[in-house]
């Protein structure tokens, strides 16, 4: 595995990357890769186990942070690149159903991890 790269970003950011990774990898499992569906899983599983926040035992745990509240996932160049791709092609069926905000929002994200790859020398498109 590579070495892991942190982007930060709003968990409102996070649940449209969680949202199209879930959507990613239930298309692709019934119609095509397999290995980018166990990717696009393996993104959301190091979102829960980085950004979920549940202690054993204590109450009231086991929630996600308000949606304005900044993360930090480490995911691998691998898992970050397949982002930037799945956030284009749900902005894209997005588009073709009317979602235009949604589109908007999913352009946006992929547009800050590309520029934050980039500052990190990762070439992406």
């Amino acid at each position: 595995m590579s070495v892991g790269l942190i982007i930060a970003m709003s968990l409102r950011q996070w649940g449209l990357i969680d949202a199209s990774m879930d959507n990613d990898a239930s298309v692709e499992t019934v119609n095509g890769n397999r290995q980018r569906a166990d990717l696009a899983r393996s993104i959301r599983q190091a979102g829960l186990d980085q950004i979920f926040r549940w202690t054993p035992g204590v109450p009231g745990s086991g929630s996600w942070p308000p949606p304005d509240e900044i993360v930090k996932p480490k995911l691998t160049i691998a898992q970050w690149l397949l982002t930037i791709d799945v956030l284009e092609r749900w902005a894209a069926a997005a588009d073709r159903t009317g979602r235009h905000e949604a589109a908007v929002q999913e352009r946006e994200l992929r547009e800050l991890i590309i520029s934050r790859l980039q500052t990190h020398g990762v070439q992406a498109h």
